[in-house]
């Protein structure tokens, strides 16, 4: 048990990290199981809200765009009979133009035809996310502590995991609740600056770890290229 103690203490820290994450998974899907109408409820009232307001400033932009003409027929009647066609082409054409930029910003592409149950997967697997990269973290960080790695280096994976742990799932917790008011694509690029290093961190430190099992593997680790890195053994 004492040696076992000895192993895991340099990546004691990101063990932690791990556990963290994992508590959090647990208590954020007790949140939604017991928050569950009242979160979907309230997105898709936001959602109806945000699409009423959008009709009602399509209408008032119509609205505008006909009186605009009506006020350019009144100052010239002598050209009217000549422009009439004209006025009421370019009418047309600005309201259709008005819709189509409309459609464009509130029908955003659904996963699921409803930006109110996206929201509400995001928020889910921001769950998922935490219990699944959890588990992983306090793995690899076994791992780790088996290698033959300095200390120092072994608490550098601990930090790199742990953080990565702790960063990736909250943005999709994010993501979720941004989805409805910004839109799916929208609410993913407003989180790609805590989405973006937690991949990373994750990633890179994966990749790391496959390149030292691979340098132990080949017995490179005793080269001078590499020695700086690994423990000294007899």
């Amino acid at each position: 048990m004492n040696e076992l103690g000895t192993a895991l203490s340099p990546v004691r820290h990101g063990i932690a990290m791990g556990l963290l994450a994992l508590i959090l998974g647990v208590c954020w899907v007790a949140y939604i199981a017991t928050h569950h109408e009242k979160l979907h409820g309230g997105f898709e009232q936001a959602e109806v809200q945000i699409k009423q307001a959008h009709e009602q400033k399509e209408m008032k932009a119509m609205q505008a765009e006909m009186s605009m003409d009506q006020m350019d027929m009144e100052k010239s009647p002598h050209s009217h009979a000549k422009g009439e066609a004209t006025h009421h082409d370019e009418a047309s054409g600005h309201a259709h133009q008005g819709q189509g930029h409309g459609h464009g910003e509130m029908h955003q592409h659904s996963h699921s035809g409803s930006l109110a149950t996206d929201a509400m997967q995001r928020l889910i697997r921001g769950h998922i996310h935490f219990m699944g990269i959890g588990l992983l973290v306090i793995l690899m960080l076994g791992l780790v502590a088996a290698t033959s790695l300095k200390t120092c280096w072994k608490s550098v994976f601990a930090w790199t995991f742990g953080l990565g742990a702790l960063m990736y799932p909250p943005a999709w917790i994010l993501m979720g609740f941004r989805t409805v008011e910004l839109g799916p694509e929208a609410a993913e690029a407003s989180v790609m600056w805590l989405f973006g290093p937690g991949v990373a961190l994750l990633l890179g430190s994966l990749i790391a770890l496959f390149c030292v099992f691979m340098l132990e593997s080949c017995g490179c680790k005793k080269s001078n290229l590499f020695s700086w890195a690994f423990e000294k053994t007899e």
